[in-house]
Parts: C-alpha cells; structure tokens; sequence
C-alpha cells in the first residue's frame, strides 16, 4: 500500500521531521513511495509486537554500548541491503506524527553511526528503515536496558 500523497496530510510538510533528519546527517530526496511498500503501522508492528526477536541485543550498561549499537546496525543493514549503492533508503520520519507522515526517501552520504546521529539529531535511540525495495526493515528500538537491532522480511 502507498503512503497517500504528500498534498493530503499536513504533517508530512512539517520542517520539524525534515530538520532532524538533516541534523542526522540525512538528505531528503524527493522520490515517491513506490506502489507495494509495506504500511507503515505493519512496520511498527514488526518492532514492536509481543513475539519479536531481536537480530542484535546490547546492553545499555555496556561502556561502549552506542558503538556496538553502531557496528550491529551497519552489520545488519549491510546483511540485508538496507542501503542502496548510493546512500541510500527509507526512514520512518522522526516526529510524534511520524506514522502519519511515512516513509521518507533519504540518502546518507556520512555513511558510519547512523544510530548515533539519529539520536544525536532527533533526541530518540528509535528509528525504522526498509530497503529501497521495501522488502526489509531495520530498525533500532530500546527494550528495559538494552538497545535491539530488529530485521524484519516482509512478505
């Protein structure tokens, strides 16, 4: 299902999502979400429900922990194609609203610890990322004292 377009939902013009994502050091690039790519609460969902397994646990009590949170996210997105050849993917928006304003189309030209400046940029650990082709998801969430790199097929 795509997301409805741009022009019906207000939140998705908000500069709020937009500045964080750059702070994140994430451009915005202006492609649509192609037909087909998953819905955007069934990714929240593969996060979040009761049965899911992470891929990757670290323990926030760990010294080194946003490293290690760094290394497994990068591992896993490079396992799974997360990132195009260029930089780039899909990211859920980083606001309160971001359910409403879905997948947004960005390209990382830094390249190294995407969770930390998401974290640093946004203020949040938690984001959700799917392949350009909308098969997989990546995302980092923070369950009780460990940070989980969750990877998600979908079907």
């Amino acid at each position: 299902m795509a997301v409805i377009a741009s022009a019906q939902i207000p939140a998705r013009t908000s500069p709020e999502w937009r500045k964080r994502l750059e702070a994140s050091g994430l451009t915005v690039l202006d492609r649509e979400v192609p037909d087909g790519f998953p819905d955007v609460m069934s990714a929240i969902y593969a996060v979040n429900g009761i049965e899911v397994e992470p891929a990757v646990s670290v323990s926030d009590s760990l010294p080194d922990a946003p490293t290690q949170v760094d290394r497994a996210w990068a591992a896993q997105a490079t396992a799974h194609e997360i990132v195009g050849n260029d930089g780039a993917f899909y990211i859920l928006a980083p606001d309160a609203r971001g359910h409403e304003v879905g997948w947004i189309h960005v390209r990382d030209s830094v390249g190294s610890e995407l969770p930390s400046r998401i974290r640093a940029g946004t203020g949040n650990a938690e984001f959700l990322t799917v392949s350009e082709n909308g098969r997989v998801l990546c995302a980092v969430s923070t369950e009780e004292s460990d940070t989980w790199i969750v990877v998600h097929r979908f079907s």
